[in-house]
């Protein structure tokens, strides 16, 4: 109560609630805890259900067609709704009803097995490789013209015994934008990922869409991200942790990176404003841009 009583653009604050929700997710055997303040947000959350058959493909819309600069359909398909969406804002002086940013906690699944490149989650080395090259199709050339620093602050994290690579991604003004957004420097997404079988993968993102000053609402955000992260466990399946000991003995020298740089990538060739007279678009972006990361 004392931190929404004093709260501010400069010290914005959660509602604070007394309790917290565990939810439980039975992933096909693997089990998934979190911990989270219940959910805040002029909209209700959806019960998305608490137990999903990630096996049954029906569950994934997959990625069939080109990309839009023409490079191949690589086919991994990504769990749609996804499995949690809650979602939270952050509120500044007491007599404003108006909130300043949110910051929502969405969880998916990510199915590998039609790539063609197969690849085995449960092999660190082979991991990250699926993560940059899924960050290419979601932050990436392969997303769009919209721009952002990722990875930022790459790291190894274990939470009760499972392995976690933990990063984040930072939208940046691209250099055709003639303005900046109010949320630039404070509109970023923080990622924990981590195997569930050798052909499939949880992803687990807090999206967070602040409030200038930057620096105040950035610390905000994290530290709500940092209250969470110590309530997420996982527990593997006798199948997955199969799969992680035989992948295990296959590479027993693979190890995620300790740390990487942000991705030096190209987004286009070169923009101009588009001649509307003639039936072009506002922007028009030429030439070719960074190709997605290698996965072999």
């Amino acid at each position: 109560m004392l931190k929404r009583l004093f709260a501010s653009r400069n010290n914005p604050c959660f509602a604070n609630p007394s309790r917290w929700d565990t939810l439980v997710f039975d992933l096909s055997g693997n089990r998934l805890e979190i911990t989270l303040p219940p959910q805040d947000y002029e909209f209700a959350e959806e019960d998305r259900g608490r137990q999903f058959n990630l096996f049954d493909q029906s569950l994934y819309e997959y990625d069939t067609e080109p990309d839009r600069n023409g490079y191949p359909a690589h086919f991994e398909g990504v769990s749609v709704p996804g499995i949690l969406r809650r979602n939270w804002e952050t509120y500044g002086a007491i007599w404003s009803p108006q909130h300043l940013g949110s910051l929502q906690c969405y969880a998916v699944v990510c199915d590998t097995s039609r790539m063609p490149v197969k690849l085995n989650c449960f092999n660190p080395e082979q991991m990250e490789r699926l993560i940059m090259h899924g960050f290419y199709y979601s932050d990436g050339p392969g997303n769009g013209t919209n721009e952002f620093d990722v990875p930022v602050n790459w790291q190894i994290m274990n939470l009760h015994d499972v392995e976690w690579v933990y990063c984040e991604s930072w939208k940046r003004r691209p250099q055709w934008l003639k303005f900046t957004h109010a949320t630039y420097g404070c509109d970023f997404s923080a990622c924990l990922i981590t195997p569930l079988f050798a052909d499939k993968y949880l992803l687990l993102s807090f999206n967070a869409t602040g409030s200038l000053p930057a620096e105040p609402s950035n610390r905000v955000m994290h530290e709500r991200i940092a209250q969470i992260i110590p309530h997420i466990k996982l527990s593997l399946s006798p199948e997955a942790q199969k799969q992680r000991a035989e992948a295990k003995q296959l590479s027993p020298n693979a190890r995620y990176s300790k740390t990487r740089k942000p991705e030096v990538w190209k987004y286009y060739e070169s923009y101009r404003e588009g001649d509307m007279s003639k039936g072009e678009n506002e922007h028009i972006f030429e030439g070719p841009c960074s190709p997605p990361p290698a996965l072999d």
